[in-house]
């Protein structure tokens, strides 16, 4: 499973606004998009006031990230940023590697 930094951000305020009911209704009847086989969200956070936030999900593939996405895209035309992170523990194991492969002459 590999995890995703997913940064978002509305291309207008009233967008933003527009989405408060419907995120506030998914949210308060569990979120049901947020696992499904092959992906799950580990932490959101909002910023309302810039219509912005932050999400760390992982997930076994970019596809699955799509699939997360793409109501909210569609919806209220939201746009996404998405980059696949390693977390601190992924980047220690696989350092050792790194540096042995930047030594190589």
């Amino acid at each position: 499973m590999q995890h995703y930094l997913i940064v978002w951000t509305f291309p207008t305020v009233e967008g933003a606004w527009d989405s408060c009911p419907g995120f506030a209704d998914y949210i308060n009847a569990g979120g049901s998009g947020d696992k499904f086989e092959g992906f799950e969200l580990k932490y959101r956070v909002c910023e309302p006031v810039s219509g912005s936030g932050v999400a760390i999900a992982v997930a076994s593939d970019i596809g699955k990230v799509w699939a997360h996405l793409s109501p909210w895209i569609k919806t209220y035309g939201i746009q996404f940023e998405v980059k696949a992170v390693v977390s601190d523990a992924e980047f220690a194991a696989m350092w050792p590697a790194v540096e042995a492969a930047a030594a190589v002459d």
